[in-house]
């Protein structure tokens, strides 16, 4: 989202957003109400503030003048800009960097709401974790969450930016590419609770070492305050690890670990998810989630222990649970009109949850289990040993075809024949075209294909193609 505008409720005037991004109101009338803010030019809803952001690819002072031609009440610019005759009284704010200003701005709406903000980062999982802790605490407290996985320098502040008084929680994703990128999120946000998910070799190539990536993710917990939380996955050993940098308290959860928060007896129900005993501190609730895999039910106890620490019953975070609606194109199930279903996963890939996915596929199988997987990035070092593992795990669980997609998934293919994979059964194919071509004429009824690949392989293309088949 590029737009936030405002409920008809607003705490700031132009004099105090200029004030707030250390600016220089140019034009305007300093006594206008605050309306919003949009950073795409396209998308100007009447009255809202045009920040024109510079990128690699763009330049938002190009647009300023579109933004005003569709309705905005004014821009924030970083460098000259001469306004037509008719569009003097607009509002013009000009500061030394855009993309500060709109950070800054955030930060000061932000300060105008007395709300609790749970801050939720990790190698695997933080969008779904995100999903489910919104949708928790949304049984008793109205929750702003971040949309889909803005979860940057610029999507941040635009969520927190949709603040309005309604609201009484708000849960923000943190993603990260490299040290001082959370520290600097966190600034913005304020978070009272933080959860970490995971710490996994996702980003690999950017950090150089996990140790480096359990670092940069534990720039969370150090931002929270002595009377906030750490939420944190206690079956993974760099979270208890790097748990000490907390000067909060800390709430473990686990499926296998001593912990505070676990689940007990996981079963899954088809395809339409997981059964499990919630068990928090001695006190249990059945649950169902809506989602499958144990990794889930490990992210759904996540959201269960942050709904304790903002008071909810364990009953209450349970029925949040079972009403949970998730991020497309993760573990997604979607019918094929050859009569079977498809695994839509192929929103990104690492190892970790490659396998996790796997695992999956092995479980809810109808007929034939068919994986479909593309290459993963960003594992620098692990490349050829991350492809590998996953090609083994394939074989390991019994999945009947393999597919494997562009240059590195030549080492998934490897390890899965190394492991015991019929090489009758692997299909290496160069592009995503080739792949659904080779799929349209293996496929039989009842089969259960899954799709997984990083974000760059936009494998969800193959799954466009399989639910087009006649």
């Amino acid at each position: 989202m590029s737009t936030v505008k405002g409920k008809g409720v607003s705490v700031l005037n132009i004099r105090e957003v200029a004030e707030a991004v250390k600016g220089c109101l140019l034009a305007g009338d300093s006594t206008q109400v605050f309306g919003g803010v949009s950073t795409d030019s396209r998308r100007v809803v009447p009255d809202t503030i045009f920040v024109a952001l510079a990128g690699q690819k763009y330049d938002g002072h190009r647009f300023v003048i579109e933004a005003l031609d569709r309705g905005a009440a004014g821009a924030i610019v970083s460098r000259q800009a001469d306004l037509p005759p008719h569009y003097r009284e607009r509002v013009l704010i000009r500061v030394e960097n855009t993309l500060k200003a709109l950070q800054d701005l955030a930060v000061a709406w932000r300060q105008q709401f007395q709300v609790p903000v749970v801050g939720v980062t990790g190698s695997n999982g933080k969008t779904t974790t995100k999903d489910m802790i919104a949708d928790v605490l949304g049984i008793k407290l109205p929750t702003l969450k971040t949309e889909a996985n803005l979860n940057n320098e610029i999507g941040l502040p635009l969520t927190l930016l949709q603040l309005q008084p309604h609201h009484k929680a708000v849960v923000v994703e943190m993603g990260m590419r490299g040290l001082g990128q959370i520290s600097q999120l966190c600034e913005i946000a304020r978070p009272r609770i933080g959860v970490i998910t995971n710490i996994g070799v996702a980003h690999l190539e950017l950090l150089g070492t996990v140790e480096n990536i359990a670092r940069a993710k534990g720039e969370l917990i150090e931002q929270i305050p002595v009377e906030g939380y750490a939420v944190l996955n206690g079956d993974d050993p760099w979270c208890r690890k790097i748990s000490q940098r907390c000067s909060g308290k800390t709430i473990f959860y686990g499926l296998e670990s001593p912990v505070q928060v676990k689940a007990r007896n996981i079963r899954y129900r088809g395809e339409a998810g997981m059964e499990f005993e919630a068990d928090i501190e001695g006190e249990r609730a059945p649950a169902f989630l809506p989602a499958m895999g144990e990794h889930n039910v490990r992210n759904a106890i996540a959201a269960i222990g942050v709904g304790y620490c903002l008071g909810l019953t364990l009953e209450e975070a349970v029925r949040g649970l079972a009403s949970l609606s998730l991020s497309s194109m993760r573990l997604q199930i979607v019918p094929s009109s050859h009569g079977g279903m498809i695994i839509n996963d192929a929103y990104n890939a690492n190892p970790d949850s490659t396998v996790a996915s796997l695992e999956v596929l092995s479980k809810i199988r109808k007929n034939r289990a068919i994986a479909v997987l593309g290459d993963m990035y960003e594992l620098g070092p692990l490349v050829e040993r991350g492809h590998y593992q996953v090609g083994e795990t394939a074989a390991h669980l019994g999945i009947d075809i393999l597919v494997a997609v562009g240059p590195l998934s030549r080492h998934t293919v490897a390890g899965a024949i190394a492991a015991g994979m019929d090489a009758k059964r692997v299909a290496y194919c160069k592009t995503k075209e080739e792949a659904l071509a080779f799929l349209l004429g293996i496929l039989l009824e009842g089969d259960t294909v899954l799709v997984k690949a990083s974000r760059g392989m936009a494998m969800e293309q193959i799954v466009q193609g399989l639910t087009r088949m006649r």
